[in-house]
């Protein structure tokens, strides 16, 4: 199992993250009100950022907790087409980032999303 770090404020397209979201019941009817049926652990990667919205690709989500008065299973989310996450919506869940594997690690990714002559598609920061 691998460790994670805290998130550092700074979103890094390639970065990994991990989140819990709250799973929401379908609304019924007009005036009826939605409300949170259970918990999921969302990890995915990032890759793109297109202004304020931030574009994942979903590696796994599990249901962590489930209401104990809904009967029903909580439908996992699909890999098919991308996640959108708003960053001020994201930051409010309180991410965490799995650290770089490599021999360089976090230096590099320090460096490289620092740095504005480093700037490029592969290496940008958000």
């Amino acid at each position: 199992m691998t460790e994670w770090m805290p998130f550092g404020g700074r979103f890094v397209i390639g970065d990994v993250y991990r989140w819990h979201q709250p799973a929401w019941k379908p609304k019924g009817w007009k005036k009826s009100k939605s409300r949170p049926i259970g918990d999921r652990e969302i990890i995915a990667q990032l890759t793109g950022v297109e202004d304020e919205i931030l574009i994942f690709k979903l590696m796994s989500c599990k249901t962590t907790k489930n209401d104990e008065d809904w009967w029903k299973p909580i439908a996992e989310l699909k890999g098919d087409e991308p996640l959108r996450k708003n960053r001020a919506t994201l930051t409010k869940l309180k991410p965490d980032r799995r650290p770089w594997e490599s021999a360089d690690g976090e230096p590099a990714r320090s460096i490289s999303g620092g740095s504005k002559f480093l700037k490029g598609p592969s290496n940008e920061e958000s």
